[in-house]
């Protein structure tokens, strides 16, 4: 497409929300900056939750030489889905575009996602498709634990990497700001299927890097089971034996023999051990929620 090819006034936000992201955030930006989308049609807005490390300092100085519009927001930590609604109430943009601080974008990103997008006045969301790095065993394994990847385009989840309408958000009333770890996008999601936005997948790639130990990955399905506890009042969805570890266990196992046969290495058997480690942190931070009675208000609403 070329720049003359774009409709009259369309406008992309892009929405970042970071926190204690020094060691990525610099190439996330950087490579947000690279697109080959026209630069005038774009603006972006970083919000920083009470970082803690230097990233706040480090996408300052990044983002000074860039040629679009900068919005920079920093506050005290109140969860990434509060982070989320502070871009959507901000942004400008037909479009809103969700870039993570440990992705990196190749040129061409943004503008395939709105080709996407516009075929299409009835999609509310379309979902990039994520290619998983990392150099260590843990993000080695996270990166193989989805190789089978289905073939369903009508569900757009993470909402990392997604580009949405505007309007779509705005329409179901933008993201939850009560909802404490991680869901923030399957909350969205479901939101959307129960409204008349459609939901799609477009052609547009991403690199996410995985975490690389193991105490990180322990942190970030911690706080997805405790977002999870939330999610399922909310939209009365059932706990499933699949998240508990000895099934999950089960289940990778025969996952690792499916990926063996795409990528013959002897590592991937250690699927099982990596899913039961995740699951017990996953169950950790839903037992913990429950304590909390997070998410308990929408039970019997």
């Amino acid at each position: 497409m070329h720049i003359s090819d774009f409709k009259l006034g369309v406008k992309v936000t892009i929405g970042v929300c970071v926190k204690d992201s020094e060691k990525t955030i610099a190439d996330a930006l950087n490579s947000i900056a690279d697109q080959d989308f026209p630069h005038d049609l774009m603006e972006l807005i970083i919000v920083d939750d009470g970082s803690r490390d230097r990233t706040l300092s480090i996408v300052k100085n990044v983002t000074s030489s860039f040629d679009f519009h900068v919005h920079i927001i920093s506050h005290a930590w109140k969860g990434i889905a509060y982070s989320r609604q502070i871009v959507v109430e901000n942004a400008s943009g037909e479009y809103l575009v969700w870039v993570d601080a440990d992705y990196k974008l190749p040129p061409n990103f943004i503008r395939k996602h709105v080709d996407s997008i516009e075929e299409d006045p009835s999609l509310g969301g379309v979902s990039g498709n994520e290619i998983l790095q990392g150099d260590t065993l843990v993000a080695f394994l996270e990166s193989v634990a989805s190789m089978p990847l289905s073939s369903d385009n009508t569900n757009v989840v993470d909402v990392g990497g997604a580009i949405y309408r505007l309007k779509a958000i705005k329409d179901i009333g933008g993201f939850d700001v009560d909802l404490k770890g991680a869901g923030e996008d399957i909350d969205l999601t479901e939101r959307l299927k129960k409204s008349h936005w459609r939901l799609s997948k477009s052609s547009a790639k991403f690199y996410h890097r995985h975490r690389k130990t193991w105490r990180a990955l322990w942190h970030e399905y911690l706080w997805w089971g405790y977002g999870m506890h939330y999610v399922s009042h909310k939209h009365n969805r059932r706990f499933t034996l699949t998240n508990l570890p000895p099934v999950a266990m089960i289940f990778s196992l025969k996952n690792a023999f499916k990926v063996y046969g795409k990528l013959p290495e002897k590592k991937v058997f250690l699927l099982p051990i990596h899913s039961f480690f995740k699951y017990t942190a996953w169950c950790f931070g839903f037992v913990k929620s429950h304590i909390d009675k997070n998410g308990h208000q929408h039970i019997n609403l």
